[in-house]
């Protein structure tokens, strides 16, 4: 697994044989001595059905909508690619104004962009903003993940920052679906509590 140092930026290639499979690990930065979590994943090796690992659509009552506003066409089109293995719905934005459009009258239980997107229009950043100003009960619905170059995947003061649920570094991709599944998962998880909350308290 190729992983990336969120002190110093240093690149590591960690052998798949030395992590576990069955949760998350830590290995040590050998520039910084930073600790890096690393997430548990599936070893090439072994048969999907010994794992017996739980599909996207499996995991939520209803297959998830999303909306993906990415460019370049390369990049859009292989993220495009791992979500429909996933079992996603997946509608693909051309530019900023058609995204807009497309949030205004559908609804998106996740949205996925990246810092290129159209840069001419604000592209990702005028999407978040917009985002940031819906109502809060709305807002909560939608999972936003940004795929960047400048931040590391699980940053989550990059998150909280750049006002997403989730980063993932666009070298990481290729664990994508591993990374995402945690995300939605945690997603769900959160407003499941904060909703029944509401309700007990009888403001939901």
């Amino acid at each position: 697994m190729n992983i990336t140092c969120h002190n110093c930026n240093t690149k590591l290639n960690i052998p798949d044989h030395k992590l576990p499979t069955d949760k998350e690990s830590t290995v040590t930065c050998p520039k910084c001595r930073e600790k890096i979590q690393v997430p548990a994943f599936l070893k090439p090796h072994q048969p999907v059905e010994e794992k017996k690992r739980p599909s996207i659509q499996r995991r939520f009552e209803d297959r998830l909508n999303t909306l993906i506003c990415i460019d370049p066409a390369e990049l859009k089109q292989k993220i495009s690619s791992i979500l429909d293995q996933m079992g996603l719905n997946v509608e693909v934005a051309v530019d900023m104004r058609t995204a807009l459009n497309k949030m205004e009258y559908n609804a998106y239980q996740l949205l996925i962009l990246n810092d290129h997107f159209d840069p001419d229009n604000s592209g990702a950043s005028g999407i978040i903003e917009k985002m940031c100003a819906i109502d809060m009960s709305l807002r909560r619905r939608l999972c936003i993940v940004l795929i960047s170059q400048k931040f590391n995947t699980n940053d989550n003061m990059a998150a909280l920052h750049s006002s997403v649920n989730n980063v993932i570094h666009q070298n990481d991709i290729h664990h994508m679906e591993l990374f995402l599944s945690k995300a939605l998962t945690d997603h769900k998880n959160l407003y499941s509590i904060y909703n029944e909350s509401l309700k007990l308290v009888g403001k939901a």
